[in-house]
């Protein structure tokens, strides 16, 4: 029975680390064509989770919302912010924090 349990925590370590790193490549996807979009540099090309929580999707079923930041220039002088929402493996929003006001990208 207890090699059950430890089994099963394994597997559940596992199945959020594979989720984790899938989510993870779909921001960089979105960061980078997101800097695409509006002719920006995206330094640094990557992105770290800001925020992790658990929510109720449009099904109705239990998922994470993971926020991703990073980092893109539009003077090659300066370095901007810009965040990516995920819902599960779904863009929500990209936001580009500049200098004039924040540019929402779906």
């Amino acid at each position: 029975m207890t090699s059950i349990i430890i089994l099963l925590i394994l597997a559940s370590i596992a199945w959020f680390w594979m989720n984790s790193v899938r989510a993870k490549e779909i921001a960089l996807q979105a960061s980078a064509n997101a800097c695409k979009e509006i002719h920006a540099q995206f330094l640094d090309q990557t992105a770290s989770l800001k925020s992790l929580k658990l929510i109720r999707t449009n099904t109705g079923r239990m998922g994470f919302q993971r926020v991703y930041r990073f980092n893109f220039s539009l003077d090659r002088d300066s370095r901007l912010d810009g965040y990516v929402e995920i819902n599960g493996y779904k863009i929500n929003k990209v936001f580009l924090d500049e200098a004039d006001g924040a540019t929402i990208l779906k």
